[in-house]
C-alpha cells in the first residue's frame, strides 16, 4: 500500500523563494528598469524601460509580483521614495513607493582603511606579521642590521628600520594602513 501524498498548505508564490533564475531576473530588473509599489494594496509595476521613470508604470506579471515582495520581505530589496505615478493613462489616487535593490555590507576592509597589524616576535630577529581583518601576512627577520620584509609566500618587499615600520611596509603592499601595529614579544619561548 503506498502512501497518500500530504496536501500542500502555501500561501501563493511561497515556492519562488527558490527558484534562482527568478530570483536573478527580479533583483536585475529591480535595479533596471525598477518597480514601484502602487497604492495601498501595494500591487507591483514596473518602471518605464531604460529613464526609470515612474510615470506609465506598467503592471507586472504575478510570479515576479510575489519575488518582489518576498525580497522585500528578506531585505534584499528595500522601499524608496515616493513617487507619483500614472497607470493605463489616468493618475493613480495615491503616490507609489519605489524598490530599490538593498545595499550590500562589505565584510571586510577596503583598500586605504586603517587595520590592526599583530608582529609576533617568535625568536629574536624574527618577527610573524598578521593582520585578521585584512587576511594578509608575512615576516619581518633582522639581517645586516635592518629588517627584510617578506610577503606570506616569501616575496621581498624591501628593508625597514625597525618591526613596527616592516608591518607598516607590509600593510601598504596590500593597499592598507596599518594603525595600530601591536608588536608582542614572546620571551617566553625564547629566553631559554
Amino acid at each position: 500500500m503506498s502512501p497518500l501524498p500530504r496536501p500542500r498548505w502555501e500561501i501563493a508564490g511561497q515556492d519562488l523563494l527558490i527558484d534562482d533564475e527568478l530570483t536573478d531576473r527580479t533583483l536585475r530588473e529591480a535595479a533596471d528598469p525598477g518597480f514601484v509599489l502602487v497604492g495601498t494594496s501595494e500591487t507591483v509595476h514596473t518602471r518605464h524601460p531604460g529613464t526609470r521613470s515612474a510615470e506609465h508604470a506598467i503592471p507586472t506579471r504575478p510570479d515576479i509580483a510575489a519575488t518582489v515582495h518576498q525580497l522585500l520581505a528578506a531585505g534584499r530589496l528595500v522601499p524608496g521614495p515616493r513617487v507619483a505615478v500614472t497607470g493605463d493613462g489616468r493618475a493613480e489616487p495615491e503616490a507609489a513607493t519605489s524598490v530599490d535593490v538593498a545595499a550590500v555590507a562589505t565584510t571586510g576592509p577596503q583598500p586605504g582603511d586603517r587595520v590592526l597589524v599583530h608582529v609576533d616576535v617568535v625568536r629574536p630577529g624574527h618577527g610573524l606579521v598578521t593582520c585578521g581583518a585584512a587576511d594578509f601576512s608575512g615576516s619581518i627577520v633582522r639581517e645586516d642590521g635592518t629588517y627584510l620584509v617578506e610577503t606570506e609566500t616569501g616575496d621581498a618587499l624591501g628593508r625597514a628600520r625597525s618591526y613596527r615600520a616592516g608591518a607598516e611596509r607590509l600593510a601598504r603592499h596590500h593597499g592598507f594602513v596599518a594603525n595600530p601595529v601591536e608588536i608582542e614579544h614572546e620571551h617566553e619561548a625564547y629566553a631559554r
